[in-house]
């Protein structure tokens, strides 16, 4: 599929949703690169952490399938847009308030309700408002201030554990997660408060309304084998959290990243004169992980438009393609990053995620692009609630048998069978989906 013609300006509610969701990312990456070490201090593991994720995005993409359907019945997906985002924003703080890591499981599981509740409709309403050249830009520039948000959370993130711990001689790390945590509303009611005044609905009036329900029966052959395809994708895409947590444990094991502080004389002193010798390297161990998480998702934020707006020129199957041959690499480095020593591990690290971080913005547009491609337009939500489903269904056995797999025969297994099943989805997908060519 090929567009010569020059993308107009993206209407202002596609701007408006971006900004949304910009500043929901904020909120979210505040706490979700803190949540294995939040888990691990609450004394728990792999195996419960892949539980916690598979729920949490389950549960998610299953109400993405309903939001969809009910978007498209009812043609008010402003309202299911706002009611996913303000739950969300309200519930996800709550995290600093647990006594125990099976608590998070139900934070995350109605934080992901409201996630569920929005998506859907929210990416209708971009399909709806972009014209058909330029989806991949529209998808791509959500994706874009998305990331974007999840560059200022994870450093919002670091400065406040570093004002908590070194200005305010917070020792107890636990407790300063827990604040953070907190903190994490504000930018939380800034994103509903954008909805409710600047986002406008759209009734496609010249479409049919629909009955829908909820069945793959009013989809072809075409749709259906791609959705099969991301869902054996989906199988080997354990949580982002697992990566953090392999990050984590070298970091632990090796002493790098504390070793790198030894050498930047005004942190360390900062940091020696106000923590404990005790406090001292759990904290900076904990520190490197929300700096990794905004690096990763900075160079997500770079690409994510250009890669997005790639997809309409030279195809999607060939941007997805490309984006899932990337992340194969990637689990397959991730296996051996033990293997790695002294600060040859940070720059490991840092290399890894800006690369895995290209199979999203390879990725993430050129996958919901492709759906409104291949469907009728006044099918738009409910095949984006089955394209997440297919997700949703994936989602669950594949964090859980990760984390067993990870607890049980080591990272280096875990990471290899995903990568495996990313080369055969990779396949599959140039082999035997049909892409439209206007």
């Amino acid at each position: 599929m090929k567009s010569q013609t020059r993308p107009n300006k993206l209407s202002r509610t596609i701007v408006m949703l971006g900004l949304v969701s910009f500043f929901t990312d904020v909120a979210s990456e505040m706490i979700y690169p803190l949540i294995p070490v939040f888990v691990a201090a609450l004394g728990s593991g792999a195996l419960v952490l892949g539980i916690i994720e598979g729920i949490a995005e389950s549960t998610a993409s299953l109400l993405k399938l309903v939001s969809g359907v009910l978007s498209d019945k009812w043609r008010k997906r402003k309202l299911l847009v706002l009611i996913g985002y303000s739950i969300s924003s309200l519930v996800r703080p709550l995290t600093g308030l647990v006594s125990s890591a099976w608590h998070i499981v139900f934070i995350r599981m109605v934080d992901r309700i409201g996630k569920g509740i929005r998506t859907a409709p929210r990416d209708a309403l971009i399909a709806t408002f972009a014209e058909e050249h330029q989806r991949g830009r529209a998808f791509g520039f959500q994706r874009a201030m998305d990331h974007t948000g999840a560059v200022v959370g994870p450093l919002l993130a670091f400065f406040s554990l570093i004002s908590l711990g070194i200005f305010f001689r917070q020792n107890d790390f636990l407790l300063s997660l827990r604040w953070t945590f907190i903190f994490s509303l504000v930018p939380g009611l800034i994103a509903v408060w954008i909805i409710f005044f600047h986002v406008q609905e759209k009734t496609e009036s010249s479409l049919q309304k629909n009955n829908f329900i909820l069945t793959f029966k009013n989809f072809d052959r075409n749709f259906l084998t791609y959705l099969s395809i991301v869902f054996l994708f989906t199988l080997g895409n354990s949580s982002d959290a697992f990566l953090l947590l392999r990050v984590q444990e070298a970091i632990h094991q090796s002493g790098a990243f504390y070793h790198l502080i030894s050498h930047l004389p005004f942190l360390n002193r900062l940091i020696t004169n106000s923590l404990s010798a005790q406090s001292n390297q759990e904290w900076i161990n904990i520190l490197f992980l929300p700096l990794v998480w905004a690096f990763f998702h900075m160079i997500k934020a770079l690409f994510s438009t250009p890669l997005g707006t790639l997809s309409d020129k030279i195809g999607r199957k060939t941007v997805i393609s490309l984006g899932w041959g990337i992340y194969t690499l990637v689990y397959f480095a991730f296996a051996h990053l033990d293997k790695l020593t002294g600060e040859w591990q940070i720059v490991g690290t840092l290399v890894l995620f800006s690369i895995y971080a290209m199979y999203y913005a390879f990725c993430e547009s050129a996958e919901k692009a492709l759906v409104a491609d291949i469907v009728p337009a006044q099918q738009r939500g409910s095949a984006y609630g089955l394209y997440n489903f297919a997700i949703g269904i994936g989602v669950l056995p594949a964090s859980i048998l990760f984390g067993v797999i990870y607890s049980a025969l080591g990272a280096p297994v875990a990471f290899t069978i995903g990568a495996l099943i990313a080369l055969i989805s990779v396949f599959l997908l140039m082999s035997l989906v049909k892409e439209p060519t206007h």
